[in-house]
């Protein structure tokens, strides 16, 4: 499995290789952060917007 570096805590974990695709997702081992692939060749990984973190009012009818 490939080691990867968080790019918010700088922590350094092992991902499944399934994982590491062009908008993959998966959580940070050491901070529990979301991150996404954005780039595969170089590796680049940013942080991904959470559910929990978009402004959606659940109530909302347009929403649902």
């Amino acid at each position: 499995m490939p080691k990867v570096t968080c790019p918010l805590c700088e922590g350094v974990f092992e991902v499944e290789d399934d994982d590491l695709f062009t908008y993959g997702n998966f959580y940070c081992e050491e901070c529990g952060v979301l991150l996404e692939v954005i780039e595969e060749e170089p590796l680049k990984l940013a942080v991904a917007e959470d559910d929990e973190d978009l402004d959606i009012d659940e109530d909302d009818e347009d929403y649902l």
